[in-house]
């Protein structure tokens, strides 16, 4: 039930969409969140173990980026779904 004040201006089903929009962003960043945590936890591992190679292992945080369009794409994505 939605309050009195947002009833006379909503309807259901719209206000059903925009529920439904909210899940999407949110199940769509889940995965991208959790891949960016996997991929710095990993980093700071692996620099902890051979500081030398810290140059060297920064080149692996682009896959870090990689994994952020895809909950870019995410997002986008609740846009043009109806």
């Amino acid at each position: 039930m939605l309050p009195v004040a947002i009833a006379s201006t909503v309807t259901q089903p719209e206000a059903m969409q925009t529920i439904a929009h909210g899940i999407m962003i949110g199940a769509g960043f889940i995965g991208p969140t959790i891949g960016i945590g996997l991929v710095g936890a990993n980093y700071m591992s692996a620099v902890g173990r051979n500081p030398e190679a810290a140059k060297f292992l920064g080149q692996a945080l682009l896959f870090a980026g990689l994994i952020e369009v895809y909950g870019l794409l995410a997002f986008a994505s609740t846009f043009f779904v109806k």
